[in-house]
């Protein structure tokens, strides 16, 4: 069997698309859980107990988390509707492709992305 390495780099270019697509289409559909609120001190303790603050330490980064608070949310709220709107393009061309049947299949997954039921993974930073 004589296998071209263009073969292989395209399988690889294929795979790592394929799992991009995946695991974006899963993150965007855990999105639409209720939002958990994102506490700050979580991030202000891991940040202390990784760099060993002191207690004066503590307080000055907290201020700081505090003054970017209404920053970082508003990058947030401007980066989501344009993640969704690059979802929307994905599952579009992807409609092009798929048989009526798969397409079907493919709007239950987005209609239901916890098939498992199982549990769910903690937030970041906990």
């Amino acid at each position: 069997m004589n296998i071209r390495w263009n073969q292989i780099a395209i399988a690889a270019a294929a795979g790592f698309l394929i799992g991009a697509f995946f695991s974006d289409f899963y993150h965007m559909h855990l999105k639409r859980r209720p939002p958990q609120p994102v506490a700050a001190e979580g991030v202000i303790e891991k940040v202390t107990h990784e760099l060993d603050l002191s207690g004066p330490q503590r307080e000055k980064v907290a201020i700081i988390f505090e003054k970017y608070r209404p920053e970082v949310k508003k990058v947030k709220d401007s980066i989501n509707p344009k993640l969704e709107d690059l979802r929307l393009q994905i599952k579009s061309e992807l409609e092009s492709i798929l048989t009526p049947e798969q397409y079907a299949k493919l709007e239950k997954l987005d209609a239901n992305p916890r098939i498992d039921d199982g549990p769910r993974p903690p937030p970041p930073g906990r």
